[in-house]
């Protein structure tokens, strides 16, 4: 398991139960690390981790999942050894690590509850942007919605990213701007709703004039919320080259894409650039294999071209590996912003910019390609890169892959490549659900059903992951179990319309047979 995993582990589901109004007389209180809240009465502590018992069956939360369960029923116990049934005979009970009075561990009990729960109905008010959390870092001024401590884990992580990026850009806080705004909600709904987006967006920075960043927390996808926090983080810290210089699209987009491969240590509180953006490869590699290679006049001439974030990455990619190409690049990405020599033309909002064409003859300047034998052997250079020293290499790579490859509707391609990040160590439940839809769909049910009870195991409080199961169940002509299954998944996500009609829809069914 990676650090990041052992510091926060997000890979739940289902809002509806961990977000109730008010906490029900004698509910226990868990709260999970990815900063959601339940609380529910009759919870049991087990080895294993908190059993929570529903009508239609119960749901085992790990511990590796939990930051910390508060249970009213705290002091049962069962003794088992003989020290255990002598100190329980004296009238003692485990608490807090050590053997006290029960009259006495009750009392610390009941303090230690309530002043949880008002812990928990504070965190529950800020969880509305109008109430939301403030707070300013060295570099940043937070504004979120999200738990603190998921917070604190950004916050340490974009000012050690600021850090690591001055290192070699030279970069400074501009006073007039100051600590950049940063909007960080707590889930896509209202990141949606207060930010004024459309679905498909995961986050942006507006580099006018209030200038901010605004993103979500993807809980189902916490690796995909720091890829966008760290290419939308990156165009601000661009734009302290200088404020009123507009970055042209490359390469701009493809600097952002570069640095959101980036790792965070939340040990050291260190970053680490230079990885594979294994989605961006995937796409890269499939269109080289349909015969489309992109030349480097026309990615460096093209304003505003897609392939600025994936072909130019790779550029990028290239050129930072080595020290010398990387002293050179990061002199051409400064001459456009302040050689006086370089030709520039007006931008948006008062801004200069460096047109595309300008763009391509300071490549070639500082690249010294000054025939095409020159373009052609370096564009040689860097295909060569891309074919050979390129390569998807982690689970996440692999099953990035496979949505791509479904993308393009190659099915058992995609297959192909969900079952290779199993194999890898895939620790996302989505993908072994989405192995498991092609499993059930070929009626390989037995094997469908064990990846499908994988993919509760790590996202047990997920209502859609026990609606799958539910489906596969009565497919497979287990409909008692269907039925436990499919109702379950209405109890965890009760105010889910889509998910009852569906629900709805199959239970009819399987009364119909």
């Amino acid at each position: 398991m990676s650090k990041r995993r052992t510091h926060m582990l997000a890979r739940l589901g289902g809002l509806a139960l961990l977000l109730a109004a008010a906490s029900p007389a004698g509910a226990d209180v868990l709260l999970l690390k990815d900063g959601r809240i339940l609380e529910r009465a009759g919870m049991e502590r087990t080895d294993a981790g908190i059993k929570i018992k529903f009508e239609n069956g119960d749901v085992l939360v790990p511990h590796d999942l939990i930051e910390e369960a508060v249970l009213e029923s705290g002091l049962a116990f069962e003794p088992k050894t003989p020290e255990e049934q002598e100190k329980a005979a004296d009238g003692l009970v485990p608490f807090g690590g050590q053997w006290m009075a029960r009259d006495k561990a009750e009392k610390l009990l009941a303090k230690r509850v309530e002043e949880r729960k008002a812990a928990v109905a504070e965190m529950r008010d800020h969880m509305v942007w109008r109430s939301r959390y403030k707070e300013d870092t060295k570099h940043f001024a937070f504004e979120y919605t999200v738990s603190p401590q998921v917070y604190r884990y950004y916050a340490d992580l974009m000012e050690a990213y600021y850090e690591d990026f001055a290192k070699t850009w030279k970069i400074k806080q501009s006073k007039e701007l100051g600590r950049l705004r940063v909007c960080f909600y707590g889930d896509r709904e209202n990141f949606m709703q207060t930010g004024g987006v459309s679905g498909g967006v995961l986050g942006y920075f507006r580099f006018v004039k209030p200038i901010e960043l605004n993103f979500f927390y993807e809980r189902s996808d916490p690796d995909l919320t720091e890829q966008v926090m760290y290419h939308e983080v990156n165009h601000y810290l661009q734009m302290l080259l200088k404020p009123e210089f507009n970055m042209p699209h490359f390469p701009g987009e493809s600097i952002a894409e570069y640095y959101g491969a980036a790792k965070f240590d939340p040990e050291s509180k260190s970053i680490t650039t230079g990885h594979i953006l294994e989605g961006r490869l995937a796409q890269v590699k499939a269109e080289i294999r349909a015969g489309e290679m992109i030349g480097l006049q026309k990615m460096l001439t093209t304003d505003g071209m897609y392939e600025h974030y994936s072909w130019g990455w790779t550029l990028v990619h290239w050129l930072m590996q080595d020290k010398k190409q990387r002293d050179t690049f990061v002199k051409f990405v400064k001459a456009l912003v302040f050689d006086r020599k370089v030709r520039r033309e007006p931008s948006i909002a008062g801004m200069t910019t460096v047109p595309m064409s300008e763009v391509w003859e300071q490549f070639k300047k500082f690249f010294k390609l000054k025939t095409d034998d020159d373009v052609k052997a370096f564009e040689a250079g860097w295909h060569k890169y891309i074919q050979e020293d390129l390569n998807l290499v982690s689970a996440r790579g692999l099953a990035d892959a496979a949505i791509h490859a479904e993308r393009q509707g190659l099915q058992l391609k995609a297959k192909r490549l969900f079952s290779e990040a199993i194999e890898q160590g895939s620790t996302s439940p989505q993908v072994y659900l989405r192995y498991a839809t092609y499993l059930t769909r070929e009626r390989e049910y037995a094997e469908a059903l064990k990846l499908l009870e994988k993919a509760i195991e790590m996202a047990p409080l997920d209502a859609r992951m026990y609606a799958s199961l539910g489906d596969t169940l009565a497919m497979s002509g287990k409909k008692d179990d269907a039925r436990k299954a499919l109702q379950l998944a209405v109890e965890l996500d009760p105010d889910d319309p889509w998910l009852a009609s569906e629900v709805e829809m199959t239970l009819k069914h399987l009364d119909e047979k």
